[in-house]
């Protein structure tokens, strides 16, 4: 319990030299999230409910959920450590990371541990509800050296809760492993989300981190990510669907700092009705970290006139002999064209901008390698796209995976 308090005080003292703290050009894009004041707690109702839907629906066992009575695991590889809550106290001259992380730490009731031991293979799901106020958690994951991690995690609000969902996520990769963490947010319109992610990848370790934002009335996402290890392989990919009046903020900063690195950040945003997405993601490569790669790609896609993408993507480099480095950034709307060609084939306006969606989104969904994640995202994701409700819970199908290009 203590090394990982200590672990995640480390990653909090990370984000305040990450760009989006310390340059000025990020602080004029922001979406305000407000810290909630007080608590409120729900009946658990909802919660029971609708994990009973997400369950039936997705057919999942799930090896760690929130109950009315705190977090329940039935896994040899997750450890719930229980602790105690404080006050919370604001510095307001701090950077959001730092206070959004103060206030989990402070908040927060437990301590997700997962540990895969030397060598071991697991795959985890966990199902976290929100119904109160605020649901600050806070999940440690070390994979040791050679072990292989699967985790899936579903973020959901039960409707009609006004509450924050506040996760913060510590990620530690051994030597040689293989880990790959997806975080799913289908909260409800009127939930926030907060969230924090550091992860650090060993030597000759591949880690992908999967982040879907999809639910959420504002949503603000803070990445930390480093191939720390000498040949390690990173990948940060993010897919943004926003309708109605959701708000995105999503924020990622990629390091390489060593040798032989492949750091590697892919964004995709599709847009509709009155929706915003701010998109930062920052590139840095370290002195003497030869022969390292590192790429930041931002797109998005807006399919209405009154919704909106600002990509701001940058990148320092401060080696000589790289690889590859690039950044770029693109936002178009809806191929007009393309779109009346289809409708003259016999196709009507609704299906065939969901044909243009469904392959812009197969691009990310692509890098995703748990196949019932594609099944879960892209059946809700495009549920989403047909009928505007927010927080569903659709029937789960395979019938779109064809739309999913194999990974080469």
């Amino acid at each position: 319990m203590e090394n990982a308090e200590k672990i995640v005080e480390q990653a909090i003292a990370s984000y305040k030299h990450m760009p989006f703290e310390t340059a000025e050009l990020y602080k004029k894009y922001v979406v305000n999230f407000l810290l909630p004041q007080g608590a409120k707690a729900g009946d658990g109702a909802g919660i029971e409910e609708l994990r009973k839907r997400i369950t039936d629906e997705s057919r999942l066992r799930f090896d760690l959920y929130n109950g009315k009575d705190g977090l329940v695991s039935g896994s040899e590889f997750v450890r719930v450590s229980k602790k105690d809550t404080r006050e919370y106290k604001e510095d307001a001259k701090a950077g959001f990371e730092e206070r959004l992380g103060g206030y989990v730490t402070s908040r927060s009731e437990s301590v997700v541990e997962v540990h895969i031991p030397e060598g071991k293979e697991a795959k985890l799901n966990f199902l976290f509800l929100c119904d109160s106020s605020s649901m600050p958690l806070e999940v440690v994951v070390n994979a040791a050296a050679g072990s292989h991690l699967s985790l899936f995690e579903w973020f959901g609000s039960s409707p009609g809760s006004e509450c924050a969902s506040m996760p913060l996520h510590v990620v530690n990769a051994g030597d040689r492993s293989n880990v790959e963490v997806n975080v799913l947010h289908n909260e409800g319109l009127e939930t926030s989300i907060g969230a924090l992610n550091k992860i650090s990848a060993g030597e000759d370790s591949t880690v992908r981190l999967n982040g879907i934002y999809n639910g959420g009335r504002i949503t603000r996402s803070s990445t930390f990510a480093e191939a720390a290890g000498k040949g390690s392989n990173l990948l940060v990919n993010e897919i943004v669907l926003g309708n109605a009046d959701q708000k995105f903020d999503v924020n990622t900063f990629i390091l390489n700092s060593n040798q032989m690195t492949r750091a590697v950040l892919k964004t995709g945003a599709v847009l509709k009705d009155r929706s915003f997405c701010i998109l930062k993601g920052y590139a840095k490569v370290e002195r003497g970290t030869n022969g390292s790669y590192s790429n930041v790609e931002e797109k998005g896609l807006v399919l209405d006139p009154d919704a909106r993408i600002q990509p701001l993507p940058d990148m320092s480099i401060d080696c000589k002999d790289v690889a590859f480095a690039s950044h770029s950034a693109a936002t178009a709307p809806l191929d007009r064209e393309a779109l009346f060609y289809l409708m003259s084939r016999g196709v009507d306006e609704t299906k065939a901008k969901r044909i243009f969606v469904a392959s812009f989104l197969s691009k990310y969904l692509a890098e995703i390698e748990n196949d019932i994640v594609k099944e879960i995202a892209i059946s809700i994701l495009l549920d989403k796209l047909d009928n505007g409700k927010h927080s569903p819970v659709p029937r789960i199908s395979m019938q779109n995976l064809w739309i999913v290009p194999k990974k080469k």
